[in-house]
C-alpha cells in the first residue's frame, strides 16, 4: 500500500477529482450564495474530522439546498435565517452528533469483541 493510500484512503484520486468538480459548482452559485456558502464552509472545516468525509457530505447537502434556493430566486438569508452563525453551528452539531455516535458504537463493539475473545 502506498503512503498516500494509507493516509487518504484508496479512492483519494477520485475523491480529489470530485472535490474539484464540487468547487466548480460552488463557484457557479450567485455571488451572495457563494459568499455565504464559502463562509459557512470555512467555519465547518474548523470542526471537521481528519478525513473530512462527513463535512464534505454535509457541504454537498448545503450546496444542493443553496442551488435550489438560487434557482427559486430566494434570498440566501431566507434559507439560513438572519443568524447565519447559528445556522452553521446547527450543522456542526449535526456532524458532531453523528461523529460521536460512530465513536460510541466503535467503542462498544471493541468492548464486546474483547469480552467475546475472553470467553
Amino acid at each position: 500500500m502506498k503512503f498516500t493510500e494509507l493516509i487518504f484512503g484508496e479512492n483519494w484520486r477520485q475523491e480529489k477529482k470530485e472535490y474539484k468538480l464540487f468547487k466548480q459548482k460552488v463557484a457557479a452559485l450567485p455571488e451572495d450564495y457563494r459568499f455565504v456558502f464559502n463562509e459557512i464552509q470555512k467555519y465547518l472545516w474548523n470542526f471537521s474530522d481528519a478525513s473530512g468525509r462527513k463535512t464534505l457530505k454535509v457541504l454537498n447537502d448545503l450546496y444542493e439546498m443553496f442551488a435550489q434556493g438560487a434557482a427559486d430566486q430566494q434570498d440566501v438569508i431566507e434559507i439560513t435565517g438572519p443568524d447565519v452563525g447559528e445556522f452553521a453551528e446547527n450543522i456542526v452539531r449535526e456532524i458532531a452528533d453523528s461523529w460521536m455516535e460512530d465513536r460510541k458504537q466503535k467503542l462498544n463493539k471493541k468492548i464486546a469483541n474483547f469480552k467475546e475473545e475472553k470467553r
